[in-house]
């Protein structure tokens, strides 16, 4: 009797391939790559802090509806000449001249001070918009810090996943050298040793890299206690951000921080006219309607009033001088700022060319060199005229030339990004006046 394994149909098979390519399209489709523009979006549409700004703008638009408004008038009812001895007293219908009345009071702040009120929202409204593009800044430089901390991390962690995987060839070779009598039998151990190392510089990553995943997490996530397991993963290159030195230094003035100082001054400016305005008098009118008794006839009476400025000046001098100190302040804070934007710029263009430096060499020479030394080791081990120590202290020296290469393109590129968001694109777009 002839046993045989059935073959599976086509059919079954054509299935089964599309129910795996299925599978393996839909993992992909629901693999975000988080790209560094991506993250800063996703930002912007979730941070607390601009949505705290954004009710504050909505606010301060309520507050210039109701700047320069009137106040309300006022309804009043009396009693004229009402007599209290004589014939007629206590009685509001003997004496001729007893009059009941009803009126309306409205009361008219001069033209000055209503102006200075409107101009005085309308500023603080300035200041609230100029606190919008200062904070989208600010956000913006905390994501591309911790997307560019995450990204050399992840590198780090790859490079000792793969001298990991040498190490485990190096301790075949080792063996082999010791089989042979190349070796002594405690070289056995060495490799061993170097993998305990990894392992720990490996857990430091993993460390680092789970804290700097969750930081960024934070920045973009609506709710960052929500799926904080799931991270969406990075593109494998760094986005290249250019910075044009000549245009940072020309439309420095331009920046976000240094146009929020005009808002405020219009604040002071408004402030000091509202002191001004003090020593100009308001008015008021008041209309009243008199009733008498019936045998004599109704009147209508019209009051006009104005305050006599006589203490004015001594309320409105120091408010004025007050005005005055606060717009040299901002003047001052104004130029301080610039000098501090000035020294920044300088330090971090500084600090790129640097960097440049450092970056070309470590690429050109000292890795070309360090790889070269471990082979050259290496094979000098093979051929039983090095030690084993040797070969190990190559590849520790060669794993500090890549690690300080990633550590000096990180630098690089956090400091690009301050640069870039901190100074070019807020003022790409400038006007000039």
């Amino acid at each position: 009797m002839s046993h045989y394994r059935k073959l599976p149909s086509k059919v079954w098979v054509r299935q089964s391939l599309s129910i795996v390519c299925l599978l393996f399209l839909y993992g992909h489709a629901n693999a975000e790559i988080l790209t560094l523009e991506n993250a800063l979006k996703r930002a912007e549409e979730n941070a607390p802090t601009l949505k705290a700004n954004y009710a504050q703008i909505e606010g301060a638009e309520n507050n210039v509806l109701a700047s320069g408004i009137l106040p309300n008038p006022k309804l009043f009812v009396g009693l004229d000449n009402y007599p209290v001895s004589g014939d007629s007293a206590w009685s509001v219908t003997q004496e001729g001249m007893t009059m009941q009345k009803i009126g309306v009071m409205q009361d008219f702040p001069n033209k000055a001070k209503r102006k200075a009120e409107v101009e005085l929202a309308q500023a603080e409204l300035g200041v609230a918009n100029s606190q919008t593009q200062i904070l989208r800044i600010d956000l913006r430089q905390q994501v591309a810090t911790a997307w560019f901390k995450r990204f050399y991390l992840e590198q780090k962690l790859a490079l000792i996943d793969k001298l990991l995987a040498e190490n485990g060839l190096l301790g075949k070779l080792t063996q082999t050298q010791i089989i042979s009598g190349q070796s002594l039998i405690a070289d056995a151990m060495t490799p061993k040793q170097e993998y305990t190392v990894l392992l720990d510089q490996k857990d430091d990553l993993s460390r680092d890299l789970t804290k700097a995943k969750l930081e960024l997490h934070r920045l973009v996530s609506v709710n960052p206690l929500e799926n904080s397991s799931q991270v969406e993963t990075l593109p494998t290159q760094a986005p290249n951000l250019q910075i044009d030195t000549a245009q940072l230094y020309h439309h420095l003035h331009q920046h976000p921080e240094l146009k929020a100082f005009q808002a405020q001054k219009q604040i002071t400016e408004s402030k000091l006219k509202q002191a001004q305005a003090l020593q100009k008098p308001d008015w008021g009118i008041e209309v009243a309607y008199q009733h008498r008794a019936p045998e004599f006839g109704d009147m209508i009476g019209v009051q006009l009033t104005t305050e006599i400025p006589v203490f004015s000046r001594k309320r409105s001098g120091p408010l004025i001088q007050a005005a005055l100190a606060e717009q040299n302040r901002v003047t001052a804070d104004q130029e301080a700022k610039y000098r501090e934007h000035l020294s920044m710029l300088d330090d971090g263009l500084a600090d790129i060319e640097a960097l440049n430096q450092q970056i070309k060499r470590a690429t050109q020479m000292s890795i070309p060199y360090a790889m070269q030394k471990e082979r050259l080791q290496l094979a000098s081990y093979q051929a039983g005229k090095a030690k084993l120590t040797d070969v190990i202290a190559t590849r520790q020296a060669l794993l500090e030339q890549r690690m300080r290469l990633i550590d000096l393109q990180q630098q690089q590129s956090m400091i690009t990004a301050q640069l870039y968001f901190n100074f070019v694109e807020p003022t790409q777009n400038h006007t000039e006046e």
